[in-house]
């Protein structure tokens, strides 16, 4: 696409626009002209290198739909001149004076309550400009197109600030009671104002029943437009604040002329991987005598074979079980998908714990090994630090923005990440969303996902797709239709046909045993403590899973308190990153132990047990924990699963059906058919049902009232909220313990040493602010290490607090066997210092 051809030149439509500064550092300043002018190079840039043209182009068919090809070439322009216009406010006089030491603009008077604000005035005079141009167009260009200006003048409103609300922070203010926001409209509209524009300028604000008009139509759209609507908001903004912070950081940093990443080059990827020993294995069909192997293979290349023969589809289902080589399958469908598909230029892992995260990571490694290939896999969470190039090291603003803008050709990250990028209100939470564009992404584990948005996720996931051309592969062993929620499976293809074939396989039907003996015992913590002991003669890998942390870890007490012969760990979210490493690895090495845990062992993690007890919950849960017995199919031998019921799972799950119906339950015999059977399409049919039918339903939870009250009228802060992936209402802080640490390589971490320096960051106000980020970055990495969560109005003491984290500097003295003791967190009224 020839960017060049719908771009305005400032110069020629703006009176002193070459006089006015964008920035200044020591002693240099930039125009507002010289600053457009860089980020319209990186806005070409972005386009060629992430294949934008397509996007755009689906944005004008929906968005514009019925409009002119006149009018299809004015909305492309309105869309691209969002950047050219951004910082054309900044003429402001008083920003030219207080911020720019710049007082050649001091001839206009602007009303004071205009401050040094830029962004409200360069949308206003956006709207002015674009407004006078379409006068020309047809009726029907005109109404279409004229939303279209609002809405793009709303995005330069607001970016230095969240998304937050269209009408609230924005329409409302045209025909407000605020007497300074009248102050500054006319003032853009007075002769002053207007004489600085060369072409003809002026708009009439929207008054209160154009405004109504306005949502009204918003609010009359289809769904899929309501969404496209949405997302063109998020992409234009991302698009919008990722050239002006990359044009920004070309300035301030020492005249770099390019901080973009380059293009990928995944033939290579794709290479190394056809060539790797697993790979080549499975194509030559050399697996070993191992029967779980062939049947690896089997539903590797069915897998393949389906997606190529429907390489049109965006959804992707992929459902088998535990233990089948998913995570292999599906980077091979990434890499299929990415090998068919020229536009398509990003992958990336998502899944529900940073622990899988770092696993995954591991097996990338396994296979791509020291190689170049993982200088272009990074993992995005708060537990590690940005990812610099091994040669440009020093390169702080680029891993800055990289990390910002998640310019990596692969990526690794939790749900929670990739749900803020999509919905988030934060004001960098949509930062990264038009580098998604054009993206195969893997949703592992989706039924981990808050079950009360399931109808939203699956829409908006679909439209989205469609939309952005990203290609989604959604994968577990225990798979909801979510096809069910939706009125359209055109778009979608299951790429195992029967996954029942593979199921009910004795390799993996067979592979662990249930009794539910426990379940209906009299004094359930006695008889499962006798249990465990007496299965413990056996000398095998046991694991205990308790639904509720602190049954969890007074479970383990008793179990320490007793002489074993054997190691006894303990695993619960409480857990600091360091600690679940080791334990994970232990468990990994050893013949013979016993581990007590809570819910964060269930989905993915990859370990082996022999026997296992599971307080029971949702069922697909307790497939989940199943998949950690006898993992590897071991023919010596059957792994067997204990179910008993000692919590509520109600108290823990309040509004999840799975747990609220108890007829979904394993209270009912017809869920343990369905356990043994694996006939979890049976099980979820019922279960969605219910949610399809309150999404129809319920006022409050009605979908189709949803995306017409929220997400039709872009209220970005209400959609947030609505599409949280975690609710939880407990205030938490953070508490960082003093205390020298060791990881499973042997390398000793001091955390008063680290916590000093994170303090003498944080006060170093010297240090460029790129490198300042970073290298907080690596510290907080580290200091993972050493950090728990606690509820707020738990008592405890502290040396010094660093906004939400509290530092203990006799961290040991809250330790016993290797963990946090809770017992000395005693909850109170208020916070004892």
């Amino acid at each position: 696409m020839d960017i060049d051809k719908y771009l305005v030149s400032l110069e020629k439509i703006i009176i002193n626009i070459n006089q006015c500064y964008a920035h200044r550092s020591d002693g240099y300043q930039e125009t507002i002209n010289e600053h457009i002018q860089l980020c319209t190079k990186y806005l070409k840039e972005i386009f060629k290198l992430k294949k934008l043209d397509s996007i755009l182009k689906s944005f004008n068919i929906s968005l514009g739909e019925g409009v002119s090809d006149e009018g299809k070439e004015m909305f492309n322009e309105l869309f691209f001149n969002t950047i050219t216009f951004h910082d054309t406010g900044k003429i402001n006089p008083f920003f030219q004076s207080e911020k720019m030491a710049n007082l050649v603009i001091n001839y206009l008077n602007p009303p004071k309550n205009l401050e040094s604000d830029h962004s409200k005035l360069s949308a206003y005079m956006y709207l002015g400009y674009y407004l006078n141009k379409l006068d020309g167009f047809k009726k029907s260009d005109y109404k279409i197109l004229k939303t279209i200006v609002y809405i793009n003048a709303f995005v330069i409103s607001r970016h230095h600030s969240k998304i937050n609300d269209f009408r609230t922070r924005f329409i409302d203010n045209f025909d407000s009671d605020d007497e300074l926001e009248k102050r500054i409209i006319d003032w853009v509209n007075d002769d002053e104002f207007v004489k600085l524009f060369k072409d003809d300028f002026s708009f009439t604000p929207l008054k209160q029943k154009g405004c109504e008009n306005l949502f009204k139509k918003l609010k009359k759209q289809s769904i899929n437009k309501q969404i496209d609507l949405y997302v063109y908001v998020r992409f234009l903004y991302s698009l919008l604040v990722s050239c002006d912070y990359y044009a920004t950081s070309e300035f301030y940093g020492d005249n770099r002329n390019n901080v973009m990443l380059k293009d990928a080059d995944f033939s290579e990827i794709i290479k190394l991987y056809n060539n790797s020993e697993l790979i080549t294995k499975i194509r030559k069909n050399d697996i070993g005598k191992e029967k779980i192997n062939g049947l690896r293979r089997k539903i590797f290349l069915e897998a393949e074979r389906n997606l190529i023969e429907n390489i049109d589809k965006n959804i992707f289902y992929l459902e088998a079980p535990t233990g089948s080589g998913k995570s292999n399958t599906a980077l091979n469908l990434s890499l299929r998908l990415v090998e068919n598909n020229d536009n398509l230029n990003k992958i990336v892992y998502v899944y529900p714990f940073n622990t899988l995260v770092e696993q995954n990571l591991a097996s990338l490694k396994k296979i791509f090994g020291n190689s170049k290939i993982m200088n272009n896999i990074a993992v995005v969470n708060s537990n590690t630090p940005f990812k610099t190039d091994e040669n440009f090291s020093d390169e702080y603003q680029k891993a800055l923005l990289d990390r910002q803008f998640l310019t990596y050709p692969i990526i690794l990250t939790t749900h929670v990440s990739l749900f803020d990028t999509f919905f988030g209100n934060n004001r960098e939470s949509a930062f990264g969303l038009c580098q998604y564009a054009n993206s195969v992404i893997v949703l592992d584990e989706i039924q981990n996902y808050r079950i009360e948005i399931w109808n939203e996720i699956i829409i908006f996931l679909k439209e989205f797709a469609k939309i952005l051309n990203l290609k989604i592969i959604i994968m577990s062993a225990t798979l909801p239709d979510l096809e069910l929620l939706t009125d359209d499976r055109s778009n979608s293809v299951s790429l195992i046909t029967n996954p029942q074939e593979y199921f009910l396989n004795p390799i993996f039907k067979d592979r662990v045993k249930t009794d539910y003996s426990l379940m209906h015992v009299e004094n359930t913590e006695e008889a499962l403590l006798n249990h465990v002991l007496e299965m413990n003669k056996l000398k095998k890998k046991i694991m205990i899973e308790f639904i509720v942390r602190k049954s969890a870890e007074k479970f383990y007490r008793q179990l320490k308190e007793i002489e074993l012969d054997c190691e006894v760990l303990f695993i619960s979210g409480f857990d600091s990153v360091l600690e679940r490493e080791k334990i994970i690895e232990t468990v990994k090495t050893s013949k013979h132990l016993i581990l007590v845990a809570t819910q964060v062992i269930e989905a993915g993690v990859d370990i082996d047990m022999d026997i296992g007890y599971k307080d029971i919950s949702k069922l697909d849960s307790e497939e989940q924990f199943m998949g950690r017995i006898n993992r590897s199919c071991k023919e010596d031998g059957k792994g067997i699963v204990y179910f008993f019921n000692l919590n509520k799972a109600t108290n823990i799950y309040k509004e999840d059906d799975r747990v609220v119906q108890k007829n979904l339950t394993l209270f009912n015999d017809d869920m343990k058919e369905v356990l043994l059977e694996k006939n979890f399409n049976y099980y979820y049919q019922k279960l969605l049902m219910t949610l399809a039918n309150r999404a129809k339903k319920s006022e409050e939870k009605n979908v189709a009232n949803f995306f017409r009250d929220y997400v039709a009228c872009l209220d970005y802060n209400a959609v947030s909220k609505r599409m949280e992936l975690i609710l939880d209402t407990r205030d938490r802080v953070t508490i960082f313990l003093g205390r020298t640490v060791t990881d499973i390589d042997g390398n000793e971490f001091d955390g008063k040493a680290i916590w000093n320096g994170y303090v003498d960051l944080l006060k170093n106000n010297e240090m460029d602010y790129a490198k300042k980020v970073y290298e907080l970055s690596v510290v907080k990495s580290m200091m993972n290490y050493f950090m728990y969560q606690v509820i707020k109005k738990n008592q405890f003491d502290f040396k010094e607090q660093i906004g939400d984290i509290y530092y203990i500097e006799n961290g040991d003295d809250y330790i016993l066997d290797g963990k946090l003791n809770t017992a000395l967190f005693e909850t109170e009224d208020e916070l004892f210092i």
